[in-house]
C-alpha cells in the first residue's frame, strides 16, 4: 500500500512537470554557456548539492550555487554537466527553481540530456555524465544562485 502511494505521488508530480510551457514552441536565444558538478544521494526522496560557472557571450562569467530535491531516487552518484543558457537578459535572471523531471540509471557510469526552465524564461539545456549507483523515477525543482 505504501509502494502504491509513493508511485501515485511521482506519477502525479511528472504529470504537473510534463505540462509546464513547451521550452521547444518558445523562441530562445543563446545568452552563454553553463558548467556546473553535483553529488547527490537519496532514498525515495533525495538531495543534490554542488557548484558551477556560468560564462556571458560578453566574455563575463560568474560562480554558481546548484541545489536539488528529487522524489523518487535511490542511490548516490556525481555528475558532471555542461551546455548552453538561453533568453538570460539579466544575470540575476538565472536565479529562480528550475522544474525538471525523467527517469535514468547510473550503474558505475552513464550520460544524459537535461532541458531546465525557470519562470523568468531562462533555459538551460545540459549533457551530463554520472558515475555512482543510483535510479530514479524523479521529479525534481532545481535551486540555482549565484555566489
Amino acid at each position: 500500500m505504501r509502494f502504491a502511494k509513493t508511485f501515485a505521488f511521482l506519477i502525479a508530480i511528472g504529470l504537473v512537470v510534463a505540462s509546464g510551457p513547451s521550452v521547444d514552441a518558445q523562441k530562445k536565444y543563446r545568452s552563454g554557456s553553463i558548467s556546473f558538478n553535483t553529488k547527490s544521494i537519496g532514498f525515495l526522496f533525495g538531495y543534490e548539492w554542488g557548484y558551477g560557472t556560468v560564462k556571458l557571450n560578453n566574455g563575463r562569467s560568474y560562480r554558481l550555487r546548484i541545489r536539488m530535491l528529487k522524489a523518487g531516487v535511490i542511490g548516490v552518484e556525481s555528475v558532471s554537466a555542461a551546455g548552453s543558457v538561453y533568453n538570460l537578459r539579466n544575470i540575476r535572471d538565472i536565479e529562480g527553481t528550475y522544474a525538471a523531471g525523467g527517469a535514468g540509471a547510473t550503474l558505475g557510469g552513464g550520460a544524459g540530456f537535461a532541458t531546465l526552465q525557470n519562470a523568468k524564461g531562462v533555459i538551460i539545456e545540459v549533457r551530463e555524465t554520472s558515475a555512482g549507483l543510483a535510479a530514479k523515477i524523479a521529479a525534481s525543482g532545481v535551486q540555482v544562485r549565484l555566489r
